[in-house]
């Protein structure tokens, strides 16, 4: 076959590839202050929503650009129904979806006599009005708009009361997300408390849902933490403390396990009772891997070649590589420029939210990094496999340009990602030459074994 249709099918099945490739889209909403001055304003829902979407971009490989975002005022009944609708055109069958509440919730009389407890449950967009039901999302409703999403993995996060009651228009706030409409004094919030709440509003088949709390319960946020309880045990859990079998995955069940213990203590040192749940049928899909994890650039000492990170505890170690990468989307995100490879550095002092590096590998020379504008620089961890290679007849080989000797031959502590080998072969009859790219997966043993073929 002629090298130039090889050429062509090559790239016509490097593009097929991209095209399939899984994508991850995300809904964020937090509403600090209703549009009714009846209504309680939330202190921290609003900066739940920024603290998730920072979590799913840094920690859960969310693209920036496929993950939305609606605060306050922009999350109006019309937005959050086309925003869902939104995720069910953009996401594929293979793609996964995120969808993230922080507000009010609340129940409303059931219209449609399709809930056995005689009441519906209900999120609370921005211009809820407490004297009119109908200005609230029912569950039926968001139930309706998410049979639009046919990805095969949706993950369902609802930081708001399951009470309802009148705890949300109290005198004292006490700072929970309830809120009481008419006939919902005594309801228990968003979810129905049904053996199966989700058989008829949102199906399970492809979904896991959690919820902050029990349905005869409320959803608190706290100053001390400056978010919702619920959603900052989440966002820790992203960032690995979840992992709890230590193979580097973050499963959905292990952040569901991880967010209700943390949440029980933190309720029960403030006096308070607040038990997350789950439903749902997707217990092992993986939300984040912590090799693949970013981090905070936070410290840069030009003189004496020093890096400091927001990484540290159980997630970094002494002699850990990261690659220090400046932030291209934040300035030309509509060009789709590819982030920059910075500094390559070597962790020598790790403390308990903190790592110091060293510089070991210098891309740009000379750059002068403002430390008021740390945020446009971040490191990810360079994950390590080793590469054993046999040829016949025996060839040396180089990777990346690097000399590694003669085969056979195993190459350790090789970065994950992709990489050039080239064989050079110094036997009478064969090319002298052969060139090949290979991808290397981190925490793994690969063999490449080639037989080259006589000129």
């Amino acid at each position: 076959m002629p090298k130039r249709i090889i050429q062509l099918l090559c790239l016509l099945f490097i593009g097929t590839s991209i095209l399939f490739a899984k994508e991850k889209y995300a809904l964020v909403i937090g509403i600090n202050d209703y549009k009714s001055p009846r209504i309680r304003d939330l202190n921290y829902s609003e900066a739940d929503a920024l603290y998730l979407k920072d979590m799913l971009i840094r920690y859960a490989r969310y693209k920036p650009q496929n993950v939305k975002i609606l605060l306050g005022e922009a999350a109006t009944y019309a937005r959050i129904k086309s925003e869902i609708y939104w995720l069910g055109q953009a996401a594929e069958k293979d793609d996964d979806v995120f969808f993230y509440f922080s507000g009010h919730g609340t129940r409303v009389e059931d219209s449609d006599r399709n809930e056995s407890d005689g009441m519906d449950e209900a999120f609370c967009p921005y211009e809820t009005d407490i004297d009119n039901p109908a200005s609230v999302i029912l569950d039926d409703e968001i139930g309706h708009w998410f049979r639009r999403i046919n990805a095969k993995q949706v993950i369902v996060v609802l930081d708001c009361c399951h009470s309802g009651g009148a705890a949300g228009r109290s005198l004292e706030n006490d700072g929970s997300k309830g809120l009481e409409m008419g006939a919902a004094s005594t309801g228990r919030g968003l979810l129905n408390p049904d053996d199966d709440p989700y058989a008829r509003d949102l199906n399970v088949d492809n979904k896991f849902i959690m919820t902050a709390s029990d349905a005869d319960e409320q959803s608190f946020e706290n100053p001390q933490l400056g978010h919702g309880v619920f959603t900052y045990f989440i966002g820790e859990a992203m960032r690995g403390d979840a992992d709890a079998n230590n193979d580097r995955e973050i499963t959905t069940l292990e952040m569901y396990d991880y967010t209700k213990a943390k949440t029980l203590e933190f309720a029960k040192s403030i006096k308070r009772q607040q038990t997350p749940n789950k439903f749902g049928t997707l217990d092992h899909a993986v939300i984040a891997e912590v090799n693949n994890q970013m981090c905070d650039l936070k410290l840069y000492d030009p003189d004496f070649k020093i890096i400091g990170l927001g990484i540290g505890g159980n997630m970094v170690k002494i002699g850990d590589i990261f690659i220090v990468k400046k932030n291209m989307q934040s300035y030309a995100r509509d060009l789709e420029i590819a982030d920059r490879d910075v500094f390559k550095i070597e962790i020598t002092d790790v403390k308990s939210d903190f790592s110091e590096g060293k510089i070991i590998e210098e891309y740009i020379r000379n750059l002068a990094i403002d430390p008021d504008r740390y945020s446009d620089y971040y490191a990810v961890k360079q994950v390590l496999g080793s590469l054993s290679i046999i040829t016949t007849p025996w060839s040396t080989v180089y990777l990346d340009g690097k000399d590694c000797g003669p085969t056979p031959l195993t190459i350790q502590d090789v970065p994950e990602g992709e990489h050039e080998i080239e064989f050079r072969i110094d036997v009478t009859g064969y090319p002298r030459r052969v060139q090949k790219n290979i991808t290397v997966q981190g925490n793994s043993k690969q063999q490449l074994v080639e037989r080259f073929e006589k000129k």
